[in-house]
Formats: C-alpha cells, structure tokens, sequence
C-alpha cells in the first residue's frame, strides 16, 4: 500500500510539475437573470406589435435589391458582377492567403496550430498548395458554363482543407471555436461560379453572393443556360424564406436531399410549394418541394415577425464563420433579416454600410448609451463595435435593480465579454437577448459592449447616403 501511495504522490508532482497552475482565461457567464423568453421584451400586448417598421415601398425596394444580389444583375450568374470580381486579381488573394497561413518567420501569437495542439508545418501548406494548382487563376475570362448552383449546404473554406486552424488558446479569445480557415457557410439553393477546382477534384474555388472561397466539390452541380433561366424567371415571380431551421428537404417520395436552415431562400410556387435544386445526371434539375416551415418573400416586417424568427434563432450556439452551420454575430442579423427580404452582407464590417451610419468613436460609454436610447430604432438599428455587431432590441426595466431604470436590450450571437484589458473571456456562446449596461453586477471587471474602441448605429429604415 505504502509504494501505492508513494507512486500516486510521484505522478500527482509531476503532473503540478508538467502543469504548473495557470489563471483561468475563460469562464461561463451566467444568464440567470436576464430571460430569454422573447414575448417577455417584445410584447404581443404591444401596440407597435403588428405595425410594420418599414413602408411598402421602402420593403419593395430592399427586396428589389435582394433578388439582384442573390440571382440577378449583382450576382454570380451576371457577367458584369463577375468580371469585376476577376479583375481585382484572385491569384494574388490566394497566393496572400497561402503566405497567412504559413508558420515561416510569424510572431507567437500569428502562429497556425492544428487540432492537436501543434503548429503546422510546410509539409502541410505546401500539400495544400500544389493541390490548389494557381496556375489555373493566371488568366481568368468569364465563361457561362462556368456558373453553377449549391445543392447542399456547404463550409466555405479559405483554403481547400477541412483541417482547422487556430492561434493559440494561450491568447484570450483564440483557440476553438476561431477556425482561422473557415470563411462562412454557403446555403443549398445559392448560385455561384466556379473559378477553377482543385487537382484532385476534391474542391471547388467559387464567388458566392458574398465571398470567394473554396468549397467541397460534391456540394454544387453546374447550371446550364436552360436552368438559369427557369430558376431566374421562378425567382423573380416569388422567393421564399425558410422559417425553422434543420426543415428537411423531402420530395412526395420520401427522398431527402439536404437540411434547409433560417437564412436559405428558394424560388416558390406558393407559400408552401418550393422549388429546390438537386442533380440529375450530373446536370442541375428541379425538384418540387413540400414544406410549412417557408415564408413568402418579402414577409411584412413587424415586431411580431421578427420575434417569431428570433423564436427559432435564440439559445443556438455560436458558430464562428457559421461553423456547424450554427451561426456568428453577422450571420444572426443577415439570416435574421432574410425573410424580410433585407439583404445583409456576410462580415460585420461591410454590414456598416447597409443603412446610414452614424458614428459615435468619440463619445463616452455613457453618451453612447444615451444617444441609442435617445435616437436608436428599435429593430431597425445595428451597432458595431470592432468585430462584432448586434442589433438594438429597445429600452426594458433594468433586472438587476430595485428601482427598473429603464436600461438597453440588444439581439446578437456573441462568444463572450471581456474586461479591459483583454485577458480573459466570460463565455455568452449563444443568440440571446441581453442587456447594454455600462458594468454588469455578475463582473464588474467586464467591459461594456458599449466601451469598446469602436462605435457606429446603423439604420437599415434609413438608406445610405
């Protein structure tokens, strides 16, 4: 017993001696006190409840544009839009990418590890490289037979690997779930155009509606003349919006094809009549779909409509560049608003310019909350703050006070506070309703989202300049 013990104590050292005690860079911040139950913030016994936030001929317009974005004339179906695209030189964006993720000559924190904790070596990258043959993208021309259709969803990746990349977990904030490699999710149902493939076929170089990235070959099919136009023509007629997500695509004989999502958008016959694209002999077909989880595009935009998409959206996990096919801040407002028909680009960055901006930088926390409460429009109102966006819900009594001043409610998908500076991070995960408070009682280390170096309000009721 005695050499038991004695042996248990050797490998409890060496296990304090290999593991020194770190302090905790990430913990769970707990949501007790802040329901998540949407009709406790947005009231069906409100009066604006059914009001629509936007005129008709304002939402005509959004949907006008939505429809060019996605299958029109600013699409990847549209000669004009793609050779734009070609023009601002896709060799050089992936040789820029290659050199990102090389590990050769980068500081600590620049550092690409795989998911077993070690860096990546060139013998990865340059396996990489060679099986995305560049030369293919020297002298690109638009070519029709090149346009194609997603028929399944798909990871949009940055290189044509599966193989994650992260920075340190060391670095608050890095680590898993930041797959450096993953772009964004594309949707079943998404035109695209195919830039080249990879040499062994495995994947796919295309131009979404909102990016360019790489995705895996078996999830798109090329789309000839006479099923662009008929998928054109069926658009322009009606667009649907799916309403719940993981809605099953199953035709009248039971063969599934793939899992819609929030977000996903199909041409339609009538509110529960779609049209989806599926293969038939190597060529893209149409398939009609029965369904009760869609919606008729554009649905009228009200509070109470808003609130239902909310319903499906909220408590699912955060899913950094819709890993999972979960979804990040950005994702959350652009699938959020997809029913609406209100285009939203992909990344947080470029969705400051989808209304008219004002921006508060200069301002205090406190002024900046003001000035929200002040002027902001309740659902119609985005704020970034530096890579992260949210969407301004409205004013609620404060929970965590005895006297219910009236405090801000916002609607995002975020990972998690962190104080100032940033050496940690309280983990939120998740879609949810939460208060804009200047310190929150749960840690008053943590920094405001309303803090941060950055501050603009969006408008989208309110067109860009």
């Amino acid at each position: 017993m005695k050499y038991l013990l004695a042996a248990l104590i050797i490998v409890v050292v060496c296990f304090y001696f290999f593991y020194p005690e770190k302090k905790e860079i990430r913990s769970i911040f707990p949501l007790e006190h802040y329901s998540q139950t949407i009709s406790d913030w947005i009231k069906p016994t409100d009066k604006n409840y059914d009001i629509p936030l936007l005129a008709k001929e304002q939402q005509k317009t959004a949907m006008d544009h939505f429809y060019q974005r996605f299958m029109g004339e600013l699409s990847p179906w549209s000669e004009t839009h793609i050779k734009k695209i070609i023009d601002d030189n896709i060799l050089k964006s992936q040789e820029e990418l290659i050199h990102l993720f090389s590990n050769k000559n980068k500081p600590e924190n620049e550092i690409n590890y795989a998911e077993n904790d070690r860096p990546y070596s060139d013998v990865w990258l340059n396996a990489i490289t060679e099986n995305m043959n560049l030369s293919q993208l020297q002298h690109l021309k638009y070519q029709a037979n090149q346009r194609a259709m997603m028929v399944n969803n798909a990871d949009a990746r940055s290189l044509p690997t599966m193989d994650p990349a992260f920075y340190s977990e060391k670095i608050p904030g890095q680590g898993y779930p930041f797959d450096n490699l993953q772009v964004s999710a594309v949707w079943a149902g998404t035109p695209v155009y195919v830039l080249g493939e990879t040499r062994d076929h495995a994947w796919k170089l295309i131009i979404t509606p909102d990016f360019v990235a790489w995705v895996k070959a078996e999830t798109l099919v090329m789309a000839d003349k006479h099923f662009i136009q008929q998928w054109q023509s069926a658009g322009k007629k009606q667009l649907t919006a799916i309403n719940k997500t993981n809605t099953s695509m199953v035709d009248a004989r039971g063969n599934f094809y793939f899992s819609a999502y929030v977000g996903s958008v199909f041409p339609a016959v009538n509110a529960s009549t779609l049209l989806i694209p599926i293969v038939s002999n190597h060529h893209a077909a149409i398939a009609i779909i029965k369904t009760e989880n869609a919606t008729l595009m554009p649905q009228t935009i009200t509070p109470h409509h808003i609130a239902d998409i909310m319903s499906i959206l909220i408590g699912r996990p955060y899913g950094w560049g819709n890993s999972y096919f979960y979804n990040d801040c950005s994702a959350e407002l652009k699938n959020l608003y997809t029913p609406f028909g209100i285009w939203l680009p992909r990344s947080s960055v470029d969705q400051i310019r989808a209304g008219h901006v004002i921006n508060l930088d200069t301002l205090s926390t406190k002024e900046r909350l003001n000035y929200l409460k002040e002027h902001g429009h309740p659902l119609m109102t985005l704020v970034y703050i530096g890579e992260h966006i949210f969407l301004y819900v409205g004013t609620i009594a404060n929970p965590n006070s005895e006297k219910h001043e009236a405090v801000l409610l916002s609607y995002q998908n975020v990972w998690g506070l962190k104080p100032h500076p940033p050496t940690r991070r309280a983990i939120i995960g998740q879609a949810v309703l939460f208060p804009l408070l200047e310190t929150y009682p749960e840690d008053k280390t943590l920094a405001s989202f309303a803090a941060r170096k950055e501050f603009q309000v969006i408008f989208l009721d309110i067109a860009p300049p």
